[in-house]
C-alpha cells in the first residue's frame, strides 16, 4: 500500500497591528509550521531577531539577528 504524504501548512498568527520595528513593542510575527497535524515548529519574527522554535522545546531555540540570518541563507545557498 503506498504511504500517503502528509500536506505540509502554514499558519500565520498576526496581530490586528503589527508594529515589528518599536523597540520593546512585544509585537511578534508568529508563523506555526505543522505537518499534517503534528507541529514542526514555530518560527517567530520581531524586530531585532528572527527565532525558530522546535516542537515541544522551550529551551533550545535558533535565535538570529536579521543580518546574521541572512548571512546564514546566503551561506546556505552556496
Amino acid at each position: 500500500m503506498p504511504r500517503r504524504k502528509r500536506k505540509t501548512t502554514v499558519t500565520a498568527q498576526i496581530p490586528s497591528t503589527v508594529e515589528l520595528t518599536k523597540l520593546k513593542s512585544g509585537n511578534a510575527l508568529q508563523i506555526e509550521v505543522r505537518r499534517g497535524d503534528e507541529l514542526l515548529g514555530t518560527l517567530s519574527m520581531g524586530r531585532g531577531s528572527v527565532e525558530w522554535w522546535p516542537r515541544g522545546n522551550k529551551t533550545h531555540i535558533l535565535r538570529k539577528r536579521w543580518r546574521a540570518f541572512a548571512d546564514m541563507l546566503d551561506e546556505h545557498m552556496k
